[in-house]
């Protein structure tokens, strides 16, 4: 199963916590503001995703949260998600309504097939348009500003994840 293709990795399922199927987990700092508790999230069990709905959710500072997921609530049940890994689904999106896209200049830019394709070094908003130059081997790559093709922007890290459609990567980089 290519669960990267699909979802985002947000965190990892450490231990128990209680014997009513509480666990600790850790969370990517990045994805927690993208938690929507009323939605699923996912879990790969025996090759499947499988959704979880949240039943209790309460951060405990910094990455990690004490949770209880519906339908897991005694300690036996919740041992059986002990190192399982969360997913969030891609549908979330980024508002890029909440960012100065000129800000985003000199962030380090990723792609989910492609991984690592270089740093943004201009945002031109061409009307109708708006696009960021990203620098690779001394070569342009111009990615469209869409809310689809942006996955996560974090300031922390100087990090922008795209979703960029299959061979975009590629056709700068053969010119």
């Amino acid at each position: 199963m290519k669960t990267a293709e699909k979802y985002l990795l947000f965190g990892n399922i450490l231990k128990t916590f209680g014997a009513n199927g509480e666990l600790i987990v850790k969370i990517d700092n990045q994805a927690l503001s993208e938690i929507n508790l009323d939605e699923p999230i996912f879990i790969t069990v025996d090759g499947l995703s499988v959704p979880f709905y949240f039943k209790f959710f309460d951060e405990r500072g910094g990455n990690r949260a004490v949770v209880i997921f519906e339908n897991i609530e005694t300690e036996r049940l919740a041992k059986q998600l002990i190192g399982k890994q969360m997913f969030l689904p891609y549908k979330t999106r980024v508002n890029t309504k909440d960012f100065n896209l000129n800000d985003i200049v000199g962030f380090n830019a990723a792609d989910m097939r492609a991984g690592n394709i270089g740093t943004v070094s201009d945002f031109f908003d061409f009307p109708n348009n708006p696009c960021f130059q990203i620098m690779r081997n001394g070569k342009e790559i111009l990615v469209p500003v869409n809310e689809k093709l942006i996955k996560s922007i974090d300031a922390k890290s100087k990090t922008i994840n795209f979703d960029l459609p299959e061979g975009l990567v590629d056709f700068y980089m053969n010119e």
